[in-house]
């Protein structure tokens, strides 16, 4: 019989993902709720696992300085039906 281990691993609010990441925590919300970033919506907050941002690092802030990270977020945002 094999046996099931769950572990659980802590949420991060916006203002520590965003800190891993080196961007505004309003661009993570944003870039959540496009679905390029994986989060979690409870009630009104966001919250984020660090597993899951891991890959994102390099892809946002080791080629883009913040500010640049930020722009690009914003001229690729989603579009809204």
């Amino acid at each position: 019989m094999s046996e099931f281990k769950l572990v659980s691993e802590p949420f991060l609010d916006s203002n520590q993902a965003a800190a891993i990441l080196r961007i505004h925590p309003k661009t993570l919300q944003r870039l959540a709720r496009c679905g390029r970033v994986t989060g979690y919506r409870v009630g009104k907050l966001w919250r984020f696992h660090a597993s899951d941002l891991e890959g994102r690092h390099d892809s946002f802030s080791s080629t883009l300085d913040s500010d640049t990270a930020e722009r690009y977020a914003l001229s690729t945002t989603c579009v809204r039906n």
